[in-house]
């Protein structure tokens, strides 16, 4: 007995004192995509559910966000970057998720670590050479993943017998490369039964059009279609917007988009891959495993969009025996399940229950009321600022009017002068002359007073306008203010098709003007310094996309990096008198009045503003 208490009092101390629990683990964790990319996070929700139940496992991840920023350069920057931050850390095992976080680590593992693995997810192509060339073939482990792209052709052409074409979309990226000799495999396989089109380059839109007219004899089948050809990165919900609007069913290979407007087909479960992943993360630690072990996750879901199946009246069965139905009609108890087992568990409690159902749509009445008020507080807020700017505007236009007027004004005191002395010997048609000029002079007059009257006006509603108009119109403004400042302003639109936007016209120039008028201000400061001789605004103006992009550049040194992120908020300015409000303004007219998008960079030598509307047709 004594020796029984003693064993289970060891046994107790043991597994309670730190010393005897399993040592802690440190994985580092990078990322080649941002945070939010779908597939990436899904990939790590997988690794999480595994590491629950491994509290000794501590992640650190480091996002490269190479969906959006893919080349050379961003790389040598990156690898500085991260020798800075894995200075003096030790790591128990490095995780590569995909490929160019794979392709980085082989790449500069020597300047990063030292002898730590590495343990690679969702590569399609794996090559055993590019790691013995690099030493490292002591310390690779991997799961490869698998696109069931040779099997997905010949399940669209039983589901559907009287199919003629397959449309395959994959993108022009490393990973669409990675795809490509399994897609061309398939191709070769059944180019003499189906005419099979294959696509790498094009844009949504262009792919939207193409496919919104029915046709009964072809199918899409969808790889991946992150970036277009002009570089830009799609969101995960512009890809499912795109899906479900067409026409022709489209068949995928993984899980990212069955339910948002895919017909379905042979999936890889990309989650399932995340928690493959984390298995193996644990089996490597504990030492469980060998190096060059490099596993295929092969695991697949049959699933279907019920709603895709009606609406091109093509079904599974029997060419796929076990499958699942997504978005599936649920029935009455399914979708009350919750309520009828609570009614019979907690039916003395109904009463509190209707008087707490009472409270709830009380307060929430009072809370709509509330974000109500909140909201018009807001709109009056924005109105005010949006004055306010004007105001401040108001002294810089009226400077640049009064200077208009000083020439015509002598141009007059001259001619009266001119008349006054010559009246006497001149005939009629002398003195008519002088008095035509003086009119002609006192027109000018009136007509730029108008136009300063008419750009001051608010406007009230929106209406159709042409932006190269409203440039023109803000530059006639102050031109003499850009004149005499020695500062040479060049509008180009001639890569423009279509300038008509809807908007507010004068606070549209509003904006223009602040843009400006903050460039010349910085070229007036950089030519004090003696930094630039001349100064120079260029103005561009572009379609694209049935977007109208309006680039505003400058040669005034541009705006301090840390500077660049807070360039938009209210009250924020660079210079020493500034009020704050000229680009916060500008932000509120473009984006929540005129629904478009204003930015700000830092381009060659100076600073950099685009904006960009939408077209009217």
């Amino acid at each position: 007995m004594k020796k029984l208490l003693f064993f289970l009092t060891l046994f107790v101390l043991c597994y309670a004192h730190p010393l005897c629990a399993k040592e802690d683990k440190k994985i580092l964790i990078i990322n080649s995509y941002h945070k939010g990319f779908q597939w990436s996070d899904d990939v790590l929700k997988g690794m999480e559910d595994v590491f629950y139940d491994h509290p000794e496992i501590t992640i650190n991840i480091l996002y490269m966000d190479s969906k959006r920023i893919n080349s050379k350069e961003y790389y040598e920057k990156l690898r500085e970057l991260y020798k800075l931050q894995l200075k003096n850390q030790k790591h128990d095992l490095i995780v590569a998720v995909d490929k160019f976080a794979y392709d980085f680590l082989i790449e500069y593992y020597h300047e990063l670590f030292t002898d730590e693995p590495i343990l690679f997810t969702g590569l399609e192509q794996f090559d055993v050479k590019q790691i013995h060339a690099k030493g490292l073939d002591d310390r690779i482990y991997g799961v490869m993943e698998k696109r069931a792209i040779g099997e997905t052709i010949p399940l669209m052409a039983k589901m559907i017998p009287h199919l003629k074409k397959i449309t395959i979309i994959n993108d022009a990226s490393a990973n669409g490369d990675d795809s490509e000799p399994f897609i061309r495999e398939a191709m070769q396989e059944f180019h003499d039964r189906l005419e099979i089109e294959y696509i790498r380059e094009s844009t949504l839109e262009e792919l939207e059009h193409r496919f919104a007219t029915p046709k009964k004899e072809e199918a899409i089948f969808y790889i991946r279609f992150y970036n277009d050809r002009y570089g830009n990165l799609y969101k995960n919900n512009q890809i499912a917007n795109m899906i479900h609007k067409s026409a022709l069913p489209v068949f995928i290979t993984d899980t990212l988009f069955i339910g948002k407007g895919a017909f379905g087909g042979k999936l890889v479960p990309i989650q399932r891959l995340g928690m493959k992943t984390g298995e193996m993360i644990v089996n490597v630690l504990e030492n469980k495993i060998h190096p060059l072990h490099v596993e295929t996750f092969d695991e697949y879901w049959y699933q279907f969009d019920l709603q895709k199946i009606k609406q091109f009246d093509i079904y599974p069965n029997p060419t796929v025996p076990e499958f699942e139905l997504i978005n599936a009609p649920e029935t009455f108890f399914d979708r009350h399940r919750k309520l009828i087992d609570a009614v019979f568990l907690i039916s003395p409690f109904l009463f509190f229950l209707i008087l707490g159902l009472f409270h709830n749509i009380y307060m929430r009445i009072r809370s709509e009321k509330e974000l109500r008020a909140v909201e018009l507080q807001k709109n009056k807020h924005q109105q005010f600022i949006i004055q306010q700017s004007k105001l401040a505007e108001i002294g810089e236009v009226f400077s640049s009017i009064a200077h208009q007027w000083k020439n015509p004004l002598v141009e007059i005191a001259t001619i009266a002068q001119d008349h006054f002395y010559s009246c006497l010997n001149e005939n009629d048609e002398k003195n008519n002359q002088f008095v035509h000029d003086i009119m002609v002079q006192v027109r000018y007059m009136t007509d730029t007073i108008n136009s300063f009257q008419a750009f001051i006006m608010p406007s009230t509603t929106k209406t159709v306008f042409d932006v190269n108009d409203a440039i023109e119109t803000m530059l006639k403004i102050i031109n003499h203010t850009i004149k005499y400042n020695y500062i040479d302003v060049k509008v180009d639109i001639s890569h423009a098709t279509n300038l008509m936007v809807l908007g507010y016209k004068n606070e549209f120039m509003q904006t223009l003007l602040n843009i400006v008028n903050n460039s010349k201000d910085q070229i007036i400061q950089q030519r004090e310094e003696k930094k630039i001789k001349r100064g120079m605004i260029a103005i561009v103006v572009y379609n694209h996309a049935q977007k109208v992009i309006i680039e505003i550049c400058d040669n005034a040194g541009g705006i301090p990096e840390e500077k660049l992120p807070h360039l938009f908020d209210a009250y924020f300015t660079t210079k020493k008198q500034g009020h704050g409000i000229g680009l916060y303004m500008s932000k509120l007219i473009i984006e929540d009045k005129m629904g478009g998008k204003i930015s700000a960079s830092n381009k060659n030598d100076g600073a950099c503003f685009i904006i960009t509307l939408g077209n009217v047709t």
